[in-house]
Parts: C-alpha cells; structure tokens; sequence
C-alpha cells in the first residue's frame, strides 16, 4: 500500500540565506539622509519602493533632499503590503513612524519584511532636538545589519554637528520643518530653546 507523502522537509539553512539585510542612516537634520536615500534609488528605480511617512507633507508624493533632485515616494501610514515583492525598500523620516501618525508597529514590519528577502534602507533622526533618542530609531540601530552615522555641519562654526537644535519652543516632539525652525549644532553650540550654549 502507498504511504501518504508528508510535506517536504524544511531547509532551515536555505531559508537563512533568501534573509534581506537591513542598512539604517541616522543622523542630525542637514546631514544628507536623504541624498543618500535618493542615490541608491536610482541605482534601482523599477525595484525600489520608496517610502516617507504621510505625516510629513513636506514634498507632497516626492523624497526630496537639499543636495540632489527629488524622486517619486508613496505616503504611508501603515506597511504597504507589496513592500514583500520589492528587491530594495526605501522609508525617510523612519523617527515619525509611530502611532498617531503609523498603524501598527513599524519596527516589525520591517523586520518581516526583511526575513521575506528584502533589503531595506531605512534613514531617520536618531535624537530629538533635547537629545532624547527616538525609540523606533533606537530599536532599529541595535537589529541592523549595517549603521551608518552621519554628521552635519554646525551652523554656528561650520565644525561637524551630530545634534539638531530647534530655534523656538513649539511644545511639539514630532514637528516637521527646515531651517526656519531647526539647525544642526555641534556639541559646543548645542542649546534647548530657552537656555544658552556650553562654553
């Protein structure tokens, strides 16, 4: 009598190798995140999906940077499902998503979509401008494969600035802006709104 087949056996080790890595670019605003993120897209155009979250409108549908032109990039506030299907995954801004402004827990839909074999490129201030880091980016730091920390240059004495510094109070953690509102500073001219720098 024929045995009923059971399913295939599992081979954990090719499973292993299908595994995307996970590339994340922190850094102060003005440190050229998002240059970055634009050149690797057009390495890849047709097999990137870019990403910035719709909470941040600066740009409208485009991932801008002050250094190159812009590309096309779709707002989110949840995980696009076709992110599986895509050879690079690109996401701007990653500090902003977190709820209200995200639906679910971005930290895991990245990592899922990393264990699908997809690489992604993930880029996002790591600190807010009281230096306080930013838990999705704290996270995401300790489970990447490569980090890359990027400098500015301190808009008081041109040194490199690894802090943004906002230039009044708003009582807003999460606030979009540019130089009208932020400026990169280094650990010499780092204030909070209200107090004076170190000397």
């Amino acid at each position: 009598m024929d045995r009923e087949q059971g399913p295939e056996p599992r081979n954990t080790y090719a499973a292993c190798l299908v595994t995307g890595t996970l590339t994340l670019l922190s850094g102060p605003m003005f440190s050229g995140k998002s240059a970055h993120l634009i050149d690797a897209v057009r390495r890849d155009p047709e097999g990137t999906l870019v990403l910035k979250p719709a909470f941040d409108t600066r740009g409208g549908d485009k991932l801008t940077s002050r250094a190159t032109p812009p590309c096309p990039a779709r707002d989110v506030s949840a995980w696009p499902e076709d992110a599986m299907r895509a050879r690079l995954v690109v996401l701007d801004e990653a500090h902003f998503m977190v709820a209200p402004h995200y639906n679910g827990d971005v930290v895991d839909d990245i990592l899922r979509t990393r264990a699908s074999g997809v690489d992604l490129l993930i880029a996002g201030l790591d600190m807010d401008y009281r230096r306080r880091p930013f838990a999705v980016m704290a996270r995401l730091a300790e489970l990447a494969d490569r980090h890359e920390h990027l400098l500015a240059r301190c808009h008081v004495c041109n040194e490199p600035a690894r802090w943004s510094a906002k230039r009044a109070e708003t009582g807003h953690r999460l606030e979009t802006g540019d130089s009208e509102l932020y400026e990169a500073r280094c650990d010499k001219h780092f204030t909070v709104p209200g107090e004076h720098a170190s000397t």
